[in-house]
């Protein structure tokens, strides 16, 4: 890519589509909406130092197990409910700053740890929910790699939820001089373009009765899985686009593998 080069955008609607090799030297944006890339955000903006993501529930006890003792959460879900043992679940409003506040999160769930680990290949992988899309936003307009999305999706299969986000970074990289390169992230920004102007916010920190996000991200499977279990405003939590105090930019750290949390132009 040349100085004057705009980077382009690839959306994947589940890690398993992902090309070989087709992350090298980009910048990933990992999205599991409901619930876990949500849950990321929450935390860290609660105060922990860091989320260690794992794909197994043994691996997770392993990890905690090193820490210095009082300083980790076990967190996470299969199917979607709390894993006996734990100590939290994947509701989002159950990371407080008094949970949250100086700890390590250690963090495995269905797809959305899973999506993280599979795009590892990428130069730089960042976590991407709804409450801190223009945080995101902000840091992948500065940079100069190829831009790759990769949805965790639900079960295997390809959420809606997850697919909006996508559409929303696409279809916003595209308005400030990005390329569109392949069919999903087409897709992916004509869904989000379809429903854009019904969300009409006066601000980004909407109550939940009046917010139209909500509706949306209700009707994909993974949605109405959440309310199956009781979880209903889990969604209204995933729902708050660009929340306050939760304009923070989520980067994987490596050596050893941890997300952290930045201030955009930090």
């Amino acid at each position: 890519m040349t100085e004057t080069e705009q980077p382009q955008v690839f959306v994947h609607l589940l890690p398993s589509l992902i090309p070989p090799g087709g992350l090298k030297g980009g910048v990933a944006v990992v999205l599991d909406v409901l619930r876990a890339t949500t849950v990321m955000v929450h935390a860290l903006a609660a105060g922990c130092e860091a989320v260690i993501p794992c794909g197994e529930i043994d691996e997770a006890y392993r990890v905690v197990s090193r820490l210095p003792a009082g300083t980790g959460i076990l967190a996470g879900e299969r199917q979607g409910l709390p894993i006996e043992g734990f100590d939290l679940g994947n509701s989002p409003s159950a990371f407080t700053p008094e949970r949250c506040r100086g700890k390590t999160l250690v963090m495995t769930t269905t797809n959305g740890t899973r999506a993280i680990l599979a795009s590892l290949q990428a130069e730089r992988v960042l976590i991407g929910a709804f409450p801190n899309f223009a945080a995101t936003l902000q840091l992948l307009h500065l940079e100069r790699r190829d831009v790759h999305v990769v949805c965790a999706g639900t079960d295997g299969a390809i959420s809606l939820e997850d697919s909006l986000l996508a559409g929303a970074i696409a279809q916003h990289l595209k308005d400030m001089g990005s390329s569109l390169r392949n069919d999903e992230a087409e897709i992916a920004a004509g869904a989000w373009l379809k429903i854009q102007n019904s969300l009409w916010f006066k601000n980004g920190d909407p109550d939940a009765e009046s917010n139209p996000l909500v509706r949306y991200l209700s009707r994909g499977r993974g949605g109405r899985r959440v309310r199956e279990l009781g979880l209903a405003a889990d969604i209204e939590d995933a729902a708050r686009l660009n929340r306050s105090g939760h304009q923070i930019a989520v980067e994987l750290l490596r050596d050893p593998l941890r997300l952290v949390a930045s201030a955009v132009g930090t």
